[in-house]
């Protein structure tokens, strides 16, 4: 008997153990491998997060005055249009209840489920397109000089 306890207990320590080791090695990776921007990662800050990377995506073209002015116009009004697109907080709240929903219930439908689904990739693909939309047109305003250099790096930013 004492046997047969002392294996459960050393079976009971190593459980411990491990959930302890496992739970910090989360922690440090939570702490160091924050997904803040500084380490490859991309993490949508402030405002206008979403167009810094668009931003970037044009500098060291040596844009003219003129060329910066209208950038900057066109990403205002893609701006304003976004928001003016995005659903509203109630609106996401239902959606994010209508998810609960179809977890917590006990007569599960595949077809709602996939129908929910499909109107959020609807909505998630008319924001890429929109967004697409919006690089084209600023590559419009480039010169071929400049259309060819953004080639050049945005190929290369894409072999990483």
């Amino acid at each position: 008997m004492m046997k047969k306890n002392t294996l459960k207990a050393g079976l009971l320590a190593i459980v411990a153990s491990t959930a302890l080791l496992t739970a910090g090695v989360s922690a440090g990776e939570n702490n160091h491998g924050s997904h803040d921007g500084k380490n490859g990662h991309h993490q949508m800050k402030g405002e206008r997060a979403g167009h810094n990377d668009m931003r970037k995506m044009f500098r060291g073209l040596d844009l003219t005055d003129e060329q910066k002015t209208e950038m900057k116009a066109l990403f205002s009004a893609h701006r304003d249009e976004m928001k003016q697109d995005r659903p509203s907080k109630e609106a996401r709240a239902a959606q994010k209840q209508q998810m609960l929903d179809f977890i917590t219930t006990t007569n599960f439908s595949e077809a709602d489920v996939k129908q929910a689904l499909a109107a959020k990739q609807e909505a998630r693909q008319q924001k890429a397109v929109g967004i697409i939309k919006l690089q084209n047109q600023a590559y419009q305003l480039l010169t071929p000089e400049q259309q060819e250099k953004f080639k050049q790096r945005f190929a290369k930013h894409h072999k990483r």
